[in-house]
Formats: structure tokens, C-alpha cells, sequence
């Protein structure tokens, strides 16, 4: 089986509230990410409230947890407020790219 070649466009806030803003700008300029990678404790605005923010305005945007608090009381709040599930951060990168794959081409 031959291995298939992707090509990702990556953008990145620094915080929630430049993320929710971030999100935005690109639906709204007809470049909807196909995947958003949320972190749950970032300063300014954390990824739950991001989270819901993003969801409350575009329900459908595939938002997934990237996160070391898988299994938590933390994670349930954030897949609460939206979030399709969570990418452990204490997996490696390429267990980490090959679900990124997988949750692009199910989508």
C-alpha cells in the first residue's frame, strides 16, 4: 500500500479570544478550517469559552481538544461546550498527524 501525501495550511493564535477571532476571519472569508486543534489552558480566554464561542456561531465546526487532560472533568466541560473529541498530547507527532488525517478524510 502506497502512503498518501497531505499538504495542511496551518494558522495559530496565541490565545482563546485570538483564536474565536482568528476562526472567524477565515469563515467569514470563505476559508472555513476544515479542523481546529483547541488547547484547553491558554491565557486571555481559555479553550472551553473559545470552544463555545466558535460552536455558538458556526455549530458544525469541527473542533477537536488538544490536550494533556484527556479523561478529565476538564475535557467533559470542553467537549460540552462543542468540542468532536480530543488528540492527547502526550502522543507522538506521528500517531498525532495520522489522526489528523483520518478526522479530515471522515469528515
Amino acid at each position: 500500500m502506497k502512503n498518501k501525501q497531505h499538504t495542511f495550511t496551518v494558522h495559530s493564535a496565541r490565545h482563546g479570544k485570538a483564536g474565536v477571532e482568528q476562526y472567524s476571519k477565515l469563515a467569514n472569508g470563505g476559508k472555513k478550517p476544515d479542523l481546529v486543534l483547541m488547547d484547553i489552558k491558554m491565557p486571555v480566554m481559555n479553550g472551553i469559552e473559545a470552544t463555545r464561542m466558535i460552536t455558538d456561531n458556526d455549530p458544525a465546526a469541527n473542533i477537536y481538544l488538544f490536550t494533556a487532560y484527556a479523561g478529565t472533568e476538564v475535557e467533559r466541560n470542553a467537549l460540552a461546550a462543542g468540542a468532536k473529541g480530543t488528540l492527547s498530547k502526550d502522543t507522538d507527532w506521528t500517531k498525532i498527524a495520522e489522526k489528523i488525517v483520518n478526522i479530515l478524510e471522515s469528515a
